[in-house]
């Protein structure tokens, strides 16, 4: 009975859940990069560690999706 509770608490320490809330306002901060001008299309992509291999819409069109 006790290996019920414990194995729950055990595997949390070793697979720990990612932070959320961190990515989301990662996210927040370079899509307002993105609008503002300050970075482009490629270097928002490369931020937000998106794995796209088709860009076939193009870039800038597919980090004006991603930001939306």
């Amino acid at each position: 009975m006790k290996f019920l509770i414990v194995l729950p608490i055990t595997l949390s320490f070793l697979f720990p859940t990612k932070m959320y809330a961190s990515r989301s306002s990662q996210v927040n901060s370079v899509c307002q990069s993105f609008a503002a001008g300050k970075i482009d299309a490629l270097k928002t992509l490369e931020a937000l560690d998106l794995d796209i291999n088709d860009y076939s819409i193009g870039i800038t069109n597919t980090a004006k999706i991603f930001c939306a």
